[in-house]
């Protein structure tokens, strides 16, 4: 079993530590169950779960600790440790922008059809990427993926996924909004649904830009 471990230091001395759990399909191990996850409670309009489906597994993989960020403001700063068995990632961030990194983690490997997409890239973290080094990744995975299972080599595919994945980030955000009344937790799904929104628009436009990487002397 692989883990990765978040670890949220504060100003003032306080520590909060987030342990995550993945099987051998790098499937997140630890969800819980609140009235806030059930699955009819703000469910993505696009959601493909049977109605037998009670809580969203997103929400359930949020749940064993999302609560308690709920009392702590999104501008607190605060030096987030992310250790997984490869290295450790320190970095100094507004807590919104630590959350992300660890809410855009258990999104991938939670379960949520529609953020599967992203559990290659969950397997090889790296948290507080660059957005070129998102991009190269996010392409990269996605083609070797298609090559992998004989599909076509398509990016129009890849457009279409964060589409999904923006609307999921939304619909949890308002769950998430309804649920506490701190605002890290909705801000940091608000910093992840707007990369999510923008990533269709742009595809061709950052192909392009990554160019330079492969020019041959």
């Amino acid at each position: 079993m692989k883990e990765i471990l978040y670890i949220f230091r504060f100003a003032d001395g306080r520590e909060e530590q987030v342990r995550l759990g993945f099987d051998e399909r790098m499937l997140l191990e630890d969800h819980a169950e609140r009235p806030w996850t059930a699955l009819a409670a703000h469910r993505c309009g696009h959601c493909p779960l049977p109605e037998t489906a009670d809580h969203c597994p997103f929400a359930t993989g949020l749940a064993p600790f999302a609560e308690r960020f709920a009392a702590f403001a999104s501008y607190d700063r605060v030096q987030v440790v992310a250790r997984s068995p490869q290295r450790d990632v320190v970095a100094e961030r507004a807590l919104q922008h630590g959350l992300a990194s660890l809410i855009g983690l258990v999104g991938a490997t939670s379960g949520c059809p529609h953020l599967a997409f992203f559990r290659p890239m969950a397997r090889f973290h790296l948290p507080f990427s660059s957005e070129e080094e998102t991009l190269v990744r996010a392409f990269a995975l996605h083609l070797l993926g298609d090559w992998i299972n004989g599909r076509t080599l398509a990016i129009d595919d890849l457009a279409a996924n964060y589409r999904a994945a923006a609307e999921v980030n939304r619909a949890m955000a308002e769950r998430m909004r309804a649920a506490f009344p701190g605002d890290a937790v909705v801000n940091a799904l608000v910093s992840l649904d707007t990369y999510a929104q923008a990533v269709p628009y742009v595809v061709g436009e950052k192909l392009a830009e990554l160019a330079y990487i492969f020019a041959e002397d």
